[in-house]
């Protein structure tokens, strides 16, 4: 999505209603670019505006509006933060404001990123440093970042539990949540994350975590480098439901 499309998006979002379905919204980042400089990945959000969201949530959380809890609690409403691939600023940016705050959030990892030693990722020693922080959940994100629903069975099983065994050993601690690579899983994937032992997955799917969900198929809603906090508030609430039809 362009900055135009983003923008004609916003403005029919803003004439959306509230929705006042009972659910959480679980939110999605990716990567933070701590320099606020300009890029053009939708999925890396400006400093400044990262910290803009975790100053929302705070308020939110503080007044108990909308409290922020892990994709685990059973907490049928709130708010939960995620992040995907594992990128080395979620230790040393995101997690930093979070944990401020005291406001738990997930990291789902690529294993394959941090046995490549690319500086973009999180890498081993830094793994330890996050999972030893306050409130931080370490997921698993595949081990080389496949879109599983293309794979055969044996190949989807070998992709989750060498990711979930390598995560473990590195953390020593169990490694029971998941979002899928590239949004790619069905039923048989599902089926097999939870073979392998993940009790909760989040999917790249638009809407919110209701009750009665199947835990292994977590609705998410992303966020992008274009939102500031008021776009952030607005699809909280509901005024981008719209867009599961399109994401």
């Amino acid at each position: 999505m362009n900055l135009w499309k983003f923008q004609l998006a916003k403005m029919l979002s803003s004439m959306q209603p509230n929705q006042d379905q009972v659910g959480r919204r679980v939110i999605m980042y990716h990567s933070i670019n701590p320099t606020n400089g300009k890029t053009r990945d939708i999925y890396t959000i400006s400093k400044d505006k990262f910290v803009k969201h975790i100053e929302l949530l705070a308020y939110h959380h503080k007044n108990r509006t909308s409290l922020v809890v892990p994709l685990t609690n059973p907490e049928p409403t709130g708010v939960s933060i995620t992040f995907d691939d594992g990128y080395s600023d979620t230790l040393t940016v995101a997690a930093k404001l979070l944990c401020s705050e005291n406001l738990p959030f997930s990291v789902f990892v690529t294993a394959q990123n941090i046995i490549n030693g690319d500086s973009r990722y999180l890498n081993k020693t830094q793994l330890i440093e996050l999972c030893q922080m306050p409130n931080v959940t370490i997921g698993s994100h595949g081990f080389a970042h496949l879109h599983l629903s293309d794979l055969p069975n044996e190949l989807i099983k070998n992709e989750l539990r060498q990711s979930k065994q390598l995560l473990e050993d590195l953390t020593g601690k169990p490694v029971e949540t998941m979002s899928y690579p590239h949004g790619s899983y069905n039923a048989k994937v599902s089926a097999i994350a939870a073979e392998v032992g993940f009790k909760f997955a989040a999917t790249s799917n638009w809407g919110a975590y209701s009750p009665g969900l199947n835990p292994l198929e977590i609705p998410r809603i992303d966020v992008w480098s274009y939102d500031d906090e008021k776009t952030l508030n607005q699809k909280l609430k509901g005024k981008w439901d719209w867009m599961k039809r399109f994401v």
